[in-house]
């Protein structure tokens, strides 16, 4: 047997296959204990890059998101408030009807005139808590109302308009002369009243409109955030069944390794043995 005595090739041979396989073990244990396939630009440059500007655009959905859920608390507080003046406006036609007739006695009168009041002042104190986060959309303080960014590069923007709901401005048309002290009065005031309704009616349905677009908008970008979301996953998560399949490969080539290694250095005790004879 011969082999050579400053260099054992079969051993530098078993080392090297041996230090493979425990490298590679130890970057298999590290995909699968962190999840991630590309861990670093050393791992795969091209996949690092592309997922770094995709995460860059999922945190600006994130961004986008935040936005129109504060657009759809603003809209859901203006429509609820909205809401419950569409519902006073058409109990008020009880009392303002009541008052057309002119068999009323004084106390009777007074009675509607009362309640007809309170019921105009509870018009206002809806209108002023229809606010949410400092935003009120329903009392004439945001005549060009509020806008909200709606994609990743603030291109897009959604608004909802400014309304004003307080009475005699407009919308609500009732106005501080319109009373039921006379039956001309109720008859007139019944006018005002039917036409304050429709125009409420109006403007739901335009707030419902812009509610709807806030609506499809979060759907969409809700989505686009899901894509981006699978798009990094893809390119840099393990694929935890190929690893796991790998690394039982690596630990059975570790094991031969080593295995190699001693079988190698035994090679010269073999030759030594030689020389003892």
């Amino acid at each position: 047997m011969v082999d050579r005595l400053n260099n054992s090739t079969g051993v530098l041979g078993a080392l090297k296959y041996l230090q493979s396989s425990t490298r590679d073990l130890a970057e298999t244990d590290k995909r699968i204990s962190s999840g991630l396939r590309v861990n670093s630009p050393r791992d795969d440059v091209t996949a690092y890059h592309t997922a770094a500007i995709m995460k860059a655009q999922g945190s600006s959905l994130n961004a986008v998101t935040l936005s129109l859920g504060r657009a759809e608390s603003i809209s859901d507080t203006a429509i609820a408030a909205a809401e419950q003046i569409s519902k006073l406006l058409i109990q008020m036609q009880d009392s303002v009807v009541a008052a057309m007739n002119e068999d009323l006695t004084d106390d009777q009168r007074q009675a509607y005139m009362t309640k007809f009041a309170g019921q105009k002042k509870q018009i206002e104190v809806f209108v002023h808590n229809a606010s949410f986060d400092d935003s009120n959309i329903l009392d004439g303080s945001k005549p060009n109302g509020v806008s909200f960014i709606a994609d990743s590069d603030a291109n897009v923007t959604l608004t909802l308009a400014g309304r004003n709901f307080l009475p005699g401005i407009g919308i609500v048309t009732l106005e501080d002369d319109n009373d039921l002290h006379t039956p001309q009065n109720a008859a007139e005031t019944k006018k005002e009243l039917d036409q304050s309704i429709k125009n409420v009616g109006e403007q739901l349905a335009a707030m419902a409109g812009e509610r709807k677009r806030i609506e499809a908008q979060m759907g969409f970008v809700s989505k686009l955030a899901d894509a981006l979301a699978a798009g990094v996953g893809r390119m840099v998560d393990t694929d935890l069944a190929a690893e796991s399949a790998l690394i039982q490969a690596l630990q059975v080539k570790q094991e031969l390794s080593a295995h190699a290694v001693g079988i190698a250095n035994s090679a010269p005790e073999t030759l030594l043995s030689l020389f003892r004879n």
